[in-house]
């Protein structure tokens, strides 16, 4: 659409309201399978996977949403301007007619008195034009004794010119004023149809510019409901958007559940298989510093490392650290870095344990301790005890047989050497 002086009314965007159904309608298919997912004890990597792909999908759909609200806002903005646009010159267009109006009541006015001048013209021209009709015929009818009788009663000769010239006189006198009358009479005749002229020209530009006023209007009320229109879908994308982003949320913990799950599963069957076998060889190693605290406040020595196989089912995925003296628990446990405590329990063969995340995929395990002194969801700082050392076989210790500290390092998923990384440096 184009307004009067041609110009194009901004368009708004594209309708989101069906894709608004659809994705909800997708987000809560997701959360359904989400919340199996968590539920079903086989999750694995690739169900972990596969449910952060998906919020990845919902993020980009969140930035999708974002995109979309400012391009409304600056519609918002366009529209607003192309309507306040409208109403100056709509402004102007109502002072243009308040002048014509102004024109035209004075023309009309002009029109009456010119009119009043010419009927009382018509009256002086007939009156004077009757008069003068009564003296040329008195003056026919009685010429030669009237105007002999006239001049004979004179005085003297210059009476008599006197009285002559005086006839003389009256005669010109009257036709001149029928003169002076008729041409009064038509000029104020030629003065009306100029008025009437100008009149119906002032007419004509008041339909014209209440015809440009008309179109304008149209424009206005066509450009408001387009505003409308952009509010109505900037109020739908904002209320998408919140959904977008809760369900974000909602997916994040879901993940994080289902990793806690996956790893609760994983480190248990791997602590059975760890218990079986012997624990190795002591190897005694000098700290030198790394990312991470060494877990055990004294420090202790390397009864097993990672990925030892000796009497195991599957490599070893961490590092025994062997209390200073053998069999005698309660050395102090301290959190490797700064993290939030996801599970601080029971573990079965793993005993009492504990688990740290550090963000970033990146957990670490502590099992086999005699007593847990954080809980579920507190915020740990680097070197801060978090627990007591156990592994003598008891209630606590799971399927352990010495005093000892099992420290695992997990990265999205996948365990890896805490002292052949940037985690851990002891030589």
């Amino acid at each position: 659409m184009r307004n009067a002086k041609g110009k194009r009314i901004i368009s708004i965007s594209e309708s989101i309201i069906p894709i608004v159904k659809q994705i909800t309608s997708i987000l809560l298919i997701f959360t359904m399978i989400l919340s199996y997912m968590v539920i079903a004890s086989g999750t694995t990597s690739d169900d972990i996977n596969q449910a952060k792909d998906k919020q990845k999908d919902t993020q980009k759909e969140i930035n999708d949403t974002k995109n979309l609200l400012a391009q409304l806002e600056k519609d918002k903005t366009d529209a607003l301007s192309y309507i306040n646009a409208l109403n100056k010159e709509m402004n102007d267009i109502d002072f243009q007619i308040y002048d014509l109006n102004q024109q035209i009541a004075e023309k009309e006015a002009q029109i009456i008195d010119n009119e009043a001048q010419l009927e009382q013209a018509k009256i002086d021209s007939k009156e004077q034009y009757a008069a003068m009709k009564l003296r040329i015929q008195y003056m026919y009818e009685h010429k030669s004794e009237s105007y002999i009788e006239v001049l004979l009663a004179s005085k003297d000769m210059g009476d008599m010119l006197n009285k002559a010239e005086y006839f003389n006189k009256i005669t010109s006198y009257d036709r001149e004023m029928l003169v002076k009358y008729v041409e009064t009479e038509k000029t104020i005749q030629d003065t009306e149809v100029a008025l009437q002229n100008e009149h119906a020209e002032l007419e004509t530009a008041m339909v014209s510019v209440e015809s440009q006023k008309s179109s304008l209007a149209l424009v206005e009320s066509a450009k408001k409901t387009e505003l409308a229109n952009i509010n109505a879908k900037a109020e739908q994308a904002a209320a998408y958007k919140s959904q977008q982003e809760k369900a974000d949320k909602e997916q994040e913990a879901a993940i994080v559940k289902m990793e806690e799950a996956d790893n609760r599963r994983q480190m248990e069957a791997e602590a059975a298989a760890a218990a079986k076998g012997p624990s190795g060889s002591s190897t005694l190693l000098n700290y030198n510093g790394g990312t991470f605290a060494w877990p055990v406040l004294t420090f202790g020595v390397v009864s097993s490392k990672f990925g030892d196989t000796d009497g195991r089912t599957a490599p070893h995925n961490g590092v025994d650290i062997r209390a200073s003296i053998s069999r005698v628990e309660g050395e102090k446990i301290v959190a490797a870095s700064d993290g939030i405590v996801t599970a601080a329990e029971y573990a079965g063969t793993a005993g009492n344990w504990i688990w740290i995340n550090h963000g970033g995929g990146l957990y670490t395990v502590y099992m086999h301790l005699l007593k847990i002194n954080v809980s579920n969801g507190d915020h740990v700082t680097k070197g801060q005890v978090i627990g007591l050392m156990g592994g003598n076989p008891s209630a606590t210790s799971g399927t352990s047989t010495g005093a000892h500290l099992h420290f695992g390092v997990r990265l999205d998923g996948k365990y890896v050497d805490p002292l052949g990384s940037q985690y851990l440096n002891r030589q």
